[in-house]
């Protein structure tokens, strides 16, 4: 096992508790995230470079969702609000109002419609036609007993997966609002991912990394591990995935075998919050408590600091899992 290097970069005063890559890089790849000092930023994915702070939010930002082709950027925060902007130009084009704090959202690839999920007792899901109407959904999705943590389109769209405080995962269908099928956690979800080929979701509790078949709601594989697992990410080609902790340690295991093969920390280790890989499978995105974003690259390269402009200025009963 050995331990590896990356690019550090700067720029959030306030922990990292989500990221976020385009999908379609012809043109290269961009990473946005999410951070508690309400600023949502938008990075070049595979050096780390800055290109804006999206600055608009009066509270923490909780989640960010890119569309296919990064021009779409959907932010959502504890000040109850979803903005959508020109990625790129940094420009507002829709606020959505939520009544409590908006823990998640979803871009769909075109960025024509949008799922969001907030911390309530009613625990509401929301989907949104953001091209047709910015105040009202399509639908709603109700069943929550509490607070929604993660939420997805998946099966192309068809159906809507959420992850909840209430230590359940989710199916919902489109068409009708109801759920079809759903799995109890012995944990709630710290993070949840459909993997760009749209056949495995990756969910991470604290005691382990799941797999899941979204077609057949099958789990594919359990892993427990032995520390508080805090964010999980597959890999593009699925060779690998890679489980971050609550002491600053991101292990990257095989997939086949499950075995350990190499580690990154910090020389100043702070909890890991949100792991992502690139749409390449080059990078992995590492997001902490300390507002850090590490860029670990998937071949050993030289480690570097990037700062961003900000700081170069100031120098019903569920089916268990087995």
């Amino acid at each position: 096992m050995g331990h590896e290097i990356g690019v550090l970069c700067l720029g959030h005063s306030g922990s990292v508790v989500e990221l976020a890559f385009n999908r379609d890089y012809d043109n290269g790849y961009f990473l946005a995230s999410a951070g508690l000092d309400g600023v949502a930023t938008l990075r070049h994915g595979d050096t780390g470079n800055w290109i804006t702070n999206l600055t608009k939010h009066t509270d923490s930002v909780w989640s960010v969702s890119l569309s296919h082709d990064a021009k779409i950027l959907a932010s959502g925060g504890a000040d109850c609000k979803v903005r959508v902007w020109d990625a790129l130009l940094g420009k507002q084009l829709k606020k959505l109002t939520h009544n409590k704090t908006v823990a998640c959202v979803d871009l769909n690839p075109k960025a024509t419609r949008l799922l969001t999920g907030c911390i309530d007792e009613e625990s509401s899901l929301a989907l949104f036609d953001i091209e047709q109407s910015d105040k009202v959904p399509l639908m709603e999705f109700r069943g929550h007993h509490r607070g929604v943590r993660d939420v997805t389109f998946c099966l192309e769209e068809r159906c809507v997966l959420s992850a909840s405080y209430d230590r359940t995962v989710r199916m919902w269908d489109c068409l009708s609002g109801k759920r079809t099928n759903s799995i109890f956690l012995p944990h709630h979800v710290k993070s949840m991912e459909l993997h760009h080929s749209g056949d495995i979701v990756t969910i991470a509790y604290a005691g382990g990394v799941i797999f899941l078949d979204p077609k057949s709601f099958e789990v594919l594989k359990h892993r427990k591990l032995p520390y508080k697992v805090t964010a999980a990410s597959l890999s593009p080609n699925k060779e690998i995935y890679v489980c971050g902790n609550n002491k600053g340690y991101s292990h990257k295991y095989d997939y086949a075998t499950d075995v350990n093969t190499q580690v990154y920390v910090s020389e100043e280790p702070s909890a890991v919050l949100a792991l992502k890989f690139s749409p390449d499978g080059e990078v992995c995105a590492i997001g902490s408590a300390d507002g850090s974003i590490i860029l670990w690259r998937m071949s050993r390269k030289s480690a570097s600091v990037v700062r961003d402009q900000d700081d170069d200025d100031d120098g019903e009963e569920n089916e268990s899992i087995s």
